[in-house]
């Protein structure tokens, strides 16, 4: 296979996955579903509908956060990519799977804020459990020099093991605390803020 071939062939796979990240961020504001006025109503009532809805736009606005956060990190991955596997392949594609269930996780538990089941809160952060896995698993294989996927100048998994593996650590947490209190469980999402200090620390 001529190194041009190649070369393509892996920009192919990166614009496919631009893709799917894309159509999955699109689709969390379709299903946002705008309050259904009837003639006659005032502009109290149209307030009052856009705030029932507002727990789905935070929602949205959150999962844009998280799912703009992986494809940053799939981003940098493919910039050291130079050949493929059929390995590499079925794990991207894994990965994708795991994005593009998460507009259907954001909606389900942000448009049943009220409930008092914890199910929907596990299931949205399972979800994400799911994807920082696969995620680590493809970085992993990939920047395996000896898999012959990225060039000697490419990092290893070491550079990205503690940034890849501290979000399961939160979404766990969540979970882990919303089954004593829906209430707070969310608040543990402001641990992502550590990340951000661990980073500093291993620049220094």
């Amino acid at each position: 296979m001529s190194d041009n071939k190649t070369g393509f062939q892996v920009e192919r796979i990166a614009f496919f996955s631009d893709a799917v990240f894309a159509i999955a961020i699109t689709l969390m504001i379709i299903e946002v579903k705008p309050p259904h006025l009837h003639d006659g109503e005032s502009s109290k009532e149209a307030i009052n509908g856009l705030l029932n809805i507002a727990p789905m736009f935070f929602g949205v606005a959150l999962s844009f956060i998280f799912i703009g956060l992986f494809w940053v990190r799939h981003h940098q991955l493919m910039r050291y990519v130079e050949n493929y596997t059929s390995k590499f392949i079925s794990l991207n594609m894994a990965f994708l799977l795991t994005i593009i269930f998460l507009p259907f996780s954001t909606a389900f538990v942000f448009e049943n804020n009220h409930s008092s089941t914890v199910v929907p809160m596990v299931f949205y952060n399972v979800n994400y459990i799911f994807a920082a896995l696969l995620n680590y698993m493809l970085f992993s294989y990939t920047l395996n020099k000896g898999n012959g996927l990225v060039g000697k100048d490419a990092p290893s998994i070491a550079q990205y093991r503690l940034e890849l593996l501290f979000p399961i650590v939160v979404y766990t947490l969540v979970i882990v605390v919303s089954t004593f209190s829906l209430q707070y469980g969310p608040i543990c999402y402001a641990a992502f803020a550590f990340q951000s200090v661990l980073r500093r620390r291993k620049k220094r």
